[in-house]
């Protein structure tokens, strides 16, 4: 199972791919580039495939940057207007400098911390100044990558101090294609996963969850039964890891978490909490709602972790 952002960068930008690959196994990656070209979207998503080499590419890994919570990888985007009216983004000088305290410490898991820019045309002389001297004061080892469809339009003083580096897509992505469902298997299985992480850590956010990010993505009883399906094997993985090989796992790219469950719970906990999701068998049939079914399982997980 891969992210979309590894499968738009192998498919759109292969031999860039390969060539930052090489730069990082020889240990040559600059630590200011500017990604010039179009589609945003697409530009983004190198930029997290290169940050995901960095950190070290491991599933865990995957998701956490797919959903910009991994410690040492930040993705930042230029703000709305504080109106709430309109939809064109500016960089706001509060904003970056608001990200000092990201610019002061050092990377926490990794060897360098990774920050992507989006859409740098639109920043300008006091924002891109407070910008400019947190680069050029790192605390440690860092990695800055700004992206921009139009090199004339990015101030000249980052221009001056970064690596150009001009992304030509080589395949045209239709967002409209034969692999829709296999893109939408590939993101439900993150957010699951997310999803089950937060619950078994008995985080609040778990709810919160359910409403932001599971109820929109399961639109019809296909989608939801194999949902479920994936749940009840995550459910097992915990119940059974560290008792049979790792690789006869369901989901064996998850061990770091399951090592860490067990880390912190009793296998009779474990145990609950996998027949908390279990129980949704029998609620189903009462023709209760999809929201309902995924907060009574948080709930109940909750309950069966704390006991």
């Amino acid at each position: 199972m891969q992210s979309n952002f590894v499968t738009i960068t192998q498919t759109v930008y292969p031999t860039q791919a390969s060539h930052f690959m090489n730069l990082i196994s020889k240990s040559q990656l600059s630590h200011f580039y500017l990604f010039i070209g179009p589609s945003q979207p697409e530009k983004l998503a190198f930029s997290q495939y290169l940050a995901w080499q960095i950190v070290t590419p491991t599933e865990r890994n995957l998701i956490r940057i797919t959903e910009n919570d991994h410690p040492d990888v930040k993705i930042i985007k230029p703000s709305l207007p504080k109106s709430g009216t309109g939809t064109n983004r500016t960089w706001k000088v509060d904003q970056i400098r608001a990200l000092k305290p990201e610019f002061v410490t050092v990377a926490q898991e990794s060897t360098r911390k990774v920050f992507v820019f989006d859409a740098v045309e639109t920043l300008h002389a006091e924002s891109g100044n407070a910008l400019l001297k947190f680069i050029e004061e790192p605390t440690g080892p860092q990695l800055i990558v700004m992206l921009a469809e139009n090199l004339n339009e990015v101030m000249t003083t980052i221009q001056s101090r970064a690596q150009i580096v001009h992304l030509l897509p080589e395949t045209i992505v239709d967002s409209v294609s034969d692999l829709v469902d296999d893109e939408w298997r590939q993101a439900t299985q993150l957010i699951l996963f997310k999803w089950f992480e937060l619950m078994m850590q008995r985080r609040i956010e778990a709810f919160v969850y359910v409403q932001t990010h599971l109820v929109n993505q399961l639109k019809n009883d296909q989608q939801q039964q194999l949902f479920f399906n994936w749940l009840h094997q995550l459910s097992r993985d915990t119940v059974v890891f560290g008792e049979i090989p790792d690789d006869m796992l369901i989901f064996p790219m998850l061990v770091g978490l399951y090592k860490t469950l067990r880390q912190h719970y009793t296998k009779q906990q474990v145990v609950r909490a996998s027949d908390a999701v279990f129980i949704d068998d029998r609620i189903r049939q009462n023709n209760v709602s999809l929201q309902t079914r995924l907060e009574k399982i948080v709930l109940d997980v909750t309950i069966a972790l704390g006991e």
